[in-house]
């Protein structure tokens, strides 16, 4: 069965899937390999045992979204499932109630090596449920923290009477010392790579520094895995076969016993649990004189890992970290055929093409140019970073005074490398934004990958080239695909009590924007942007849009206007548009001198594509004393379709506008979140005879009791469908030849 144990991993995969979908794929997977089933009938039972070991072992979807069966309040034994670890305001750790359901702590105050792993306590706590992302393209924490097997959080828990601990608490407890004598001992940059790089604590690594590994792709680096892994076991090999003079059968016995050790000092991440097992099964193989190939190790560790942990599955430090790697093993032929540079130039081509499908998916881009740093990053950490890193921490523990000097030099060198890095983050030309891919475009992109990867194995290179292409060509037509679609948008984000709108005209003939609103409940001094970050342009980058074509502000009011600068910036409208005014300061106090905004007022007409924006308000350039009626108001037409945005309009300047004949409305945005001072009876007995929709963009449990029931009521009294982000998150709105439909993302 040597090289063909893949398939039971294969097998054991599908497990995690819907479960007809499962029984598909199984049945289609059984029947294209139906003579090697039948002259291998108990490898096949293997594999069907794993299969259904699986499904029994997955977590499913009802398990992933258990919320409702968590209490709300708790008190009772727990067992601490998790090491504690201290970050800047508060220390958290994962505890089991006694109904085997999981919750996260977080404590502010928590006594030194007072919660050990594995310890049983008796607990009181409240428990929350997680927060789920409420707009499309935003980091969901709730499927986050659910794909862990946590169900809810609690805040500083009353724990007492803790008993007992785990075998592996005195390692996790050493671990703790030794990174709190690291910190005595070292600068804090020395401290921030030793920790990070040899012990996967990351918790106080420079957040600039992050997101420029992150921006280009070497964020693996930072991660310890098979790289660190290797070249520890290599170092520890050397000192014990050649320092020590210890044979070679006993060096491997030291470092079986070393290497769980090790897993647990470095924090038990997925990507060095693979790594660590992977050097245990080599060196059994080694010990015992097996022939085993890598592949067939890969898929047993794969395995093993996840009957061990059901929900490594959902790691994405797990699925980058095998994906790689075995795309790595197979290509085998075509990376070790050249000189170095060529071989490092494929190792990392590969591992791109390998992981672009999911940094798609779970990213919406990735960085063309990665694969350059990688060829000059990857020999800089393998020959220089870890060598000096594990050096000065040996050097330190044996308290020779070279490692002051050593320090010196480590500084010295990789302070310049890692300010370039930072500097380069600039190069934004870089990042291509595909936007998120559907299943079958992914499964198709691997289809090719697989044919492209066997093609050159074989040495066929035009037929290579041909597939590479194809491969291209995936995310060419994923980014096509809003060009031949007709239907037209508009997409109320949920930005709290703020409003933000994102309207795509068909064919994507233009992407406009109203509003980019943050929340008043945060200050902008210490989570400046938080809205533009975390939810419109996750959303914009989601959709593929890396520029719209105008930025329209309906008043200077902080939750329409606060992330405008930031939108500015970052997609690079054609124009910035405003409603008219004679006072400046708000203009310079939003967006400085950067951006001149074109004044817009009553009669003014814009053409955007397929779409007509005809602004109603304001009627001049004078302010009656009020920035809410001083609102920019418009009406797009869209094929027909006509919507009115009414900004914070109050019902002293909707009289106003109720004088100029207004065309019949199909769509309203509703003024002032559904304040009572907006949308009176007049203004919707007039605006409202074909209005069938209403969209109110509110801040869920706001302070401002928005919207009020009288204008909810006053509403549907008239018929129309209310639609509001406090409780249908994000609402799209979809025209399509005539016809429009409405698409709540947490109906």
């Amino acid at each position: 069965m040597k090289g063909n144990i893949y398939l039971a991993a294969v097998i054991y995969t599908l497990g995690y899937l819907p479960f007809a979908v499962s029984l598909c794929l199984l049945g289609a997977l059984l029947l294209t390999l139906l003579r090697f089933w039948f002259s291998h009938k108990w490898f096949l039972g293997v594999s069907l045992f794993l299969f259904i070991l699986s499904i029994y072992l997955s977590p499913q979807t009802t398990a992933l979204s258990d919320e409702n069966t968590l209490p709300e309040e708790y008190a009772g034994p727990t067992i601490i499932k998790s090491h504690p670890i201290t970050k800047e305001f508060y220390t958290e750790f994962e505890v089991e109630l006694s109904n085997q359901q999981m919750v996260l702590i977080r404590q502010q105050k928590v006594e030194k090596n007072a919660i050990k792993h594995g310890a049983v306590c008796l607990t009181e706590m409240s428990i929350e449920q997680v927060n789920q992302a409420t707009n499309p393209g935003q980091f969901d924490y709730r499927s986050f923290l659910n794909h862990q097997g946590i169900h809810g959080i609690a805040y500083d828990a009353t724990i007492e009477e803790c008993v007992g601990s785990s075998f592996v608490s005195p390692l996790y407890e050493y671990r703790d010392r030794l990174l709190e004598q690291i910190d005595d001992v070292f600068s804090p940059n020395t401290s921030m790579w030793m920790k990070a790089l040899l012990f996967g604590e990351r918790s106080n690594f420079d957040d600039q520094l992050m997101e420029s590994f992150q921006f280009w792709n070497l964020s693996h680096l930072l991660a310890i895995s098979g790289l660190h892994v290797g070249l520890l076991l290599a170092l520890s090999y050397a000192v014990l076969y050649f320092g020590f003079r210890i044979s070679k059968e006993s060096a491997m016995n030291i470092l079986l016993v070393s290497i769980p050790v090790y897993i647990v000092l470095a924090g038990s991440q997925p990507s060095v649990i693979r790594a660590g097992l992977m050097a245990v099964l080599v060196i059994l193989v080694t010990k015992l004189k097996m022939t085993v190939k890598l592949l067939d190790v890969l898929a047993i560790i794969y395995i093993i890992s996840l009957v061990f942990d059901p929900y490594l599955f959902y790691q994405l430090s797990f699925q980058f970290s095998f994906l790689v790697t075995c795309s790595l093993i197979l290509s085998k032929q075509i990376i070790t055929t050249d000189g170095w540079l060529w071989t490092s130039i494929k190792i990392s081509l590969i591992s791109q093409l390998a992981l672009l499908p999911l940094q798609f998916y779970h990213f919406y881009y990735t960085n063309v140019l990665s694969f350059l740093l990688n060829l000059l990053f990857v020999p800089y950490f393998t020959v220089f970073m870890l060598p000096v890193l594990i050096t000065l921490l040996l050097l330190q523990l044996l308290h020779t005074p070279f490692a002051v000097l050593l320090e010196k030099l480590f500084i010295w060198i990789n302070q310049p490398m890692m300010d370039a890095l930072v500097g380069l983050e600039q190069f934004s030309i870089a990042q291509w934004i595909v936007g998120k891919p559907s299943i079958l475009v992914i499964g198709i992109y691997y289809v090719i990958f697989l044919i492209m990867m066997a093609m050159w194995n074989r040495g066929k290179l035009r037929f290579t080239a041909v597939f590479a292409i194809a491969l291209i060509g995936c995310w060419w037509m994923q980014q096509a695909l809003p060009y031949m679609d007709n239907a037209y948008r508009i997409t109320m984000l949920d930005v709290g009590q703020g409003d933000s709108f994102v309207i795509e005209l068909p064919r994507r003939s233009g992407v406009l924007m109203v509003d980019a609103g943050e929340e008043v409940v945060y200050s902008h001094l210490d989570q400046s942007n938080r809205n533009t970050k975390n939810i419109i342009q996750p959303f914009l980058w989601s959709k593929g849009i890396t520029q719209i074509d105008a930025l329209l502000i309906s008043h200077f009011d902080y939750d329409h206007v606060a992330g405008g600068k930031e939108i500015m910036d970052s997609f690079k409208p054609k124009g910035l548009f405003i409603a008219a005014r004679q006072d400046l300061e708000p203009i310079t106090r939003y967006f400085g001198d950067k951006y001149q905004p074109i004044h817009l007022m009553h009669g003014h007409r814009l053409q955007f594509g397929g779409g007509t924006i005809e602004v109603i308000a304001p009627k001049t350039n004078r302010s009656s004393g009020s920035e809410n009626n001083h609102s920019l108001v418009f009406i797009l037409e869209v094929d027909g379709h006509r919507t009115l945005f009414a900004g914070d309009l109050e019902e002293s300047g909707e009289r106003r506008i109720l004088q100029r004949n207004l065309p019949p409305i199909d769509l309203l945005k509703v003024a002032h979140h559904g304040s009572k001072t907006s949308t009176s009876e007049a203004f919707i007995r007039e605006v409202g005879v074909d209005v069938k929709n209403a969209l109110i963009s509110v801040g869920e449990d706001n302070t401002f009791n928005h919207p009020s029931q009288v204008v909810i009521k006053r509403l549907e009294d008239h018929g129309i469908k209310v639609w509001r982000t406090d409780t249908h998150g994000a609402v799209e709105m979809i025209y399509k030849n005539g016809q429009s439909t409405f698409s709540p993302f947490t109906p």
